[in-house]
Formats: C-alpha cells, structure tokens, sequence
C-alpha cells in the first residue's frame, strides 16, 4: 500500500511538471549523457590527471544548457520572439532558426563532429546577441546592474565557445597558443571582476553570476556562498586579466562555480522543477558559465 502512494505522488508531481519544462530537462539530459559517454569511449578521461578531468567536462557543462535553451525555442516560441528587437524582421523564422541551431551545435561540442565550427559560431551568436540586443536594451537604463550583467554574461558565453574553437585548431595544437584564446581570456577575465564586485556589495543575491533572484533562506549557508565565490572570481580574475597562472586559475574558477551550482542551483531546480523561469533557466545559465570558464582553462598554456 505504502509503495503504491509513493510511486502515485512521484507520478503526480511528473504531471504537475509542464510539457515544456519536460522537453528542455530531456534535451539536457540526452546531450549531457552523450557526452560523458563519448568521453569514456574515446578514452579522454581515463587519459586525463587532476584538474585535466574537470577540464574535459567543459563543452559538456556548455552544451546541455545550449541544448536545452534552444528546445525552448520550440515550446516557448512567442515569449522569445518578443525579445527580439522590433526592426529585425521574421521574428518567429529567427527562433525557430536558432533553436535548430543550439541542438546541432550542442550535438557537435559533445561528439566532437565538427566542434571547432559550432564552437565559432556559438562564440558569433552570442557576441551578435550582445550588440543587437543586450547592450542597446542596458544602454536605455544604463543604471541597471542587471542589465550590465546580461551584457557580461552572454559576453563570458562568447569567450568560452572561442576558447574552445582556439583550443581545436591547428596554431594551437602545434605552439600552445592562439589570438582567440587570448581574446576569449578577456571576454571572461572581465564578466568575472564584475561578478566579484557585484556578490561582495550584495550577498544577499545568487552566487555564480549575479543576477536578480535572492539566495533563498532556506539555502544552507546562505549568503556565505555569494561571498566565497565573490573571493575567488577577485583572485582567479585578477590572474585571467593580467595573464598569470591562467590555466590554474581558470580552473579554479570553474571547480567553484561547479561548487555554486551543486549547493545552490541545483536545490533551487529541484523545488521550482516546473518552472523555466525560476528553475531551469538559472541552473542551465550557471552550468552554462562553467563551463565557459572550463573551455577557456582548456585553452590556456600549461604551466611548468
């Protein structure tokens, strides 16, 4: 009897969830698991030591969210044509479009066909998203934090695809470096100082990028983690900007975003699982910006 009144409310809260939400955790979820399998096929973790294993999970980290954002273009088509700026023309062609676009190339980073493509494009996406929406909209009410940290964020998402389509071309294989990698270590050496300065001034906001939601209390730890993440962005930042240890302190960066993510994403996902808004959006994102940090750790010269 007992187990038949669990199986029925595990039943019962799946329905509660909408099909919407559904369709986006299964987009995640079957992106995520390909790629862990492709990693152990190919034999890249049992090759990997150390932070090179944490590493390896980078395109992974930056493709589930990929994958899941663009079935929302799917299922939640109008909401995301609404904020497409009003002089683009065939608003609804664009979400379709790019949709399709964020499957195929989550498909790509985690099988590694034809990677360093989707990667560059990913990295022009998200830069185009910058100009053509995100700054305009901040320079309308350039007192909004928030709409500064849109701008960093999806600035960060643009630096993280270019560290991985330098990391997979040839310059790079043969000397260790490359124009673009140096160009994504900035891209997400100044999303990170701001993030840093915005969680020390507010700690009562999420961790991990700093948006408007506040850490719920029932969160274990609460504002500690906003600020503990707030010290090393200040470290690892400061490293990534002035082109020291940037390897090191990438991943570094990466292993406590991860950290965020497990502690205070991932709870929040579980109690608002049938929201995108409020749920899955803010644990993709986060997700999403790990693994950004962990391409461009991928990307830089290892040290002696």
């Amino acid at each position: 009897m007992s187990g038949s009144l669990v199986n029925s409310s595990a039943a019962m809260a799946f329905v509660a969830i909408p099909s919407q939400v559904i369709w986006s955790y299964l987009a995640f979820g079957v992106v995520l698991a390909i790629g862990l399998v492709a990693i152990f096929v190919r034999g890249d973790w049992q090759k990997a030591r150390g932070f090179d294993r944490l590493i390896l999970l980078g395109p992974l980290f930056y493709a589930a969210p990929i994958a899941a954002f663009g079935t929302e273009h799917f299922t939640v088509t109008e909401g995301i044509a609404s904020i497409i700026p009003a002089w683009i023309p065939w608003h609804q062609f664009w979400v379709y479009f790019v949709g399709a676009c964020f499957i195929a190339a989550a498909l790509s980073l985690v099988t590694g066909i034809e990677a360093r493509l989707a990667a560059s494009l990913l990295a022009l996406t998200f830069f185009l998203f910058v100009v053509l929406m995100h700054a305009p909209a901040w320079a309308h009410d350039p007192r909004n934090r928030f709409g500064l940290t849109f701008v960093l964020r999806e600035i960060s998402f643009s630096g993280g695809a270019l560290a991985l389509a330098a990391s997979l071309s040839e310059q790079w294989r043969e000397r260790g470096e490359h124009i673009l990698a140096t160009i994504a270590r900035y891209f997400l050496a100044i999303p990170v100082l701001f993030f840093s300065f915005e969680q020390f001034l507010h700690g009562d906001h999420v961790p991990g990028i700093p948006l408007e939601p506040l850490t719920p209390q029932w969160i274990y730890g609460h504002a500690i983690w906003t600020y503990l993440a707030a010290v090393v962005y200040a470290v690892a930042g400061t490293l990534l900007l002035v082109g020291k240890k940037t390897r090191a302190a990438a991943a570094w960066l990466g292993l406590t975003v991860l950290f965020v993510e497990l502690v205070v994403y991932v709870p929040i996902g579980v109690v608002e699982r049938a929201s995108l808004d409020n749920g899955l959006n803010y644990v993709a994102d986060t997700l999403m910006f790990c693994g950004a940090v962990l391409m461009l750790a991928g990307a830089m010269p290892r040290e002696a």
